[in-house]
């Protein structure tokens, strides 16, 4: 499980998790199944680390990550969800203060490339429109986040380029997938 890499010196989600923390009250973390919840569990006790809530995604089988999200949109209790991975350790609280400044009235607040791709996994959710749409996504069988956004009305996207003014590298969107992306991170924060 890479969000329990150790890096520098704590598991990679409790980076993101560190990032969020000055804007949610309330931090979810959704496992694929009850031992990896205990795993994430004992982490966060090891490090003295309070209001965390980890569930299980409540669907088994097809693993993706539409139907975490579901699973986080069903648990939220806030008017709205921002969705991130547990692999981007980088995640800089200036651009998640700059998405939720401008989320509301939207149903969903989503950075875009200058080559139209999309960022729905570091994006803003109003968590009711979303949990319904995911479900409806589901139903149909489309397992991908697109299928949410199609199914909600009001989207904001926002250009890498305006997140680029305070995130200068955009190293928010540094996600860890490989060895050498591992390698390259320690290169990173050694940097910083």
């Amino acid at each position: 499980d890479k969000g329990l890499l150790d890096i520098c010196g704590k598991p990679m989600f409790l980076w993101v998790l560190e990032a969020c923390r000055p804007y949610a009250n309330k931090i979810l973390i959704v496992t694929s199944d009850i031992k990896q919840k205990k795993a994430y569990e004992e982490r966060l006790n090891h490090f003295n680390v309070e209001n965390v809530k980890v569930v299980v995604d409540e669907e088994s089988g097809v693993r993706c990550p539409l139907i975490g999200a579901k699973t986080a949109f069903r648990n939220a209790e806030a008017e709205y969800t921002f969705l991130l991975s547990c692999d981007v350790p980088l995640v800089d609280s200036n651009v998640l203060q700059l998405l939720i400044s401008i989320s509301k009235g939207y149903d969903a607040v989503v950075p875009r490339w200058p080559n139209g791709y999309i960022e729905p996994l570091h994006s803003i959710y109003k968590t009711d429109k979303a949990f319904n749409a995911a479900k409806s996504s589901l139903a149909a069988h489309r397992f991908d986040m697109r299928a949410v956004l199609e199914r909600l009305n009001k989207i904001l996207y926002v250009s890498t380029l305006i997140i680029k003014k305070v995130d200068h590298n955009l190293f928010t969107f540094f996600n860890v997938n490989s060895p050498m992306d591992l390698k390259k991170l320690k290169k990173i924060m050694k940097n910083q």
